[in-house]
């Protein structure tokens, strides 16, 4: 498959590199899929930009070709240890910077967030790489496929595999190919997952911030009798017991990630949680706290 334009001779790629970012596996997607082998087949390296999951993630891609990974900050405890916060490397006479892009420290991340403008982090990348003196920053942590260049500086998200959070649907899966020319310039193509045999252009859209991004390659997960949790913020749940609830929230997200339903309902919720093998306390807690949410809800 060429994911090259027309304008470009293949004779002045000097490398071809694989961008991915955000697989959350196997807890937010259970296996690497197969369109990403496709598309990857005729790189030379991967570069994935963090929030990685476990660590046989990158020995799946390293089957395709060498890989060079950061942490990100939802991350197993075996990839935060083990991988850098940001990776330099040089291509080609040409430096080119890996980073997750959260903050380090989860105040500042927090606080970050609140804006929710994406032309202020995207110029925060552009700060990054010309630390660094790169060309070129390949970040992940937003979900969303892009391209900016500013002050002779690119950054590009590869976009995600899987989504931002357990309650939400990555519905527009996208992985990344940079192309390297002799003469110093870069091309990027982005590929829908979806579409693999055909070049994707991003839909994101840097005026309208994140929350005018989010529903173009997101969607909700929560049944509209469980929509009191976005308000709740999870916040009683998670300090009752986090671990316990992902541990019956997943097998039920998965199913809706899988395709083989629309929604979970806070019916069937109830019900597994009642019979879920977790403490008893624990389970007469979550059962509180959704029975009690929801009727404020209503």
């Amino acid at each position: 498959m060429n994911y090259l334009p027309d304008t470009i001779d293949p004779q002045d790629v000097v490398t071809t590199i694989g961008l991915i970012s955000d697989t959350h596996m196997p807890q937010r997607w259970p296996r690497l899929p197969t369109a990403v082998s496709q598309i990857f087949a005729d790189v030379q390296m991967i570069f994935h930009a963090g929030d990685v999951g476990e660590l046989w993630v990158l020995d799946e891609l390293s089957r395709i070709a060498p890989v060079v990974a950061v942490h990100g900050n939802d991350e197993t405890e075996d990839a935060t240890r083990e991988l850098p916060y940001q990776q330099l490397v040089t291509v080609a006479g040409q430096r080119l910077l890996i980073w997750h892009s959260h903050y380090a420290n989860r105040v500042d991340e927090m606080h970050a967030r609140r804006g929710g403008d994406l032309r202020e982090g995207l110029l925060r990348n552009i700060a990054r790489a010309k630390s660094a003196g790169a060309r070129l920053i390949h970040f992940g942590h937003w979900h969303l496929p892009l391209v900016f260049e500013h002050d002779g500086i690119v950054a590009v998200n590869a976009g995600a595999i899987a989504s931002g959070n357990p309650y939400q649907q990555q519905t527009i899966q996208t992985v990344a190919l940079l192309f390297v020319l002799r003469d110093g310039r870069c091309h990027i193509t982005h590929v829908n997952l979806a579409e693999p045999e055909r070049p994707y252009t991003p839909q994101t859209d840097i005026e309208a911030g994140f929350a005018g991004n989010l529903a173009v390659y997101g969607r909700s997960i929560l049944a509209p009798d469980l929509h009191f949790l976005r308000k709740a913020d999870l916040s009683e749940i998670y300090r009752t017991d986090r671990g316990a609830f992902l541990s019956v929230w997943l097998p039920l997200a998965h199913r809706v990630w899988a395709g083989e339903k629309p929604h979970v309902e806070l019916a069937e919720l109830l019900t597994v949680v009642k019979t879920a093998d977790i403490k008893e306390g624990t389970r007469q807690k979550i059962i509180t706290v959704l029975k009690s949410e929801s009727e404020l809800s209503n």
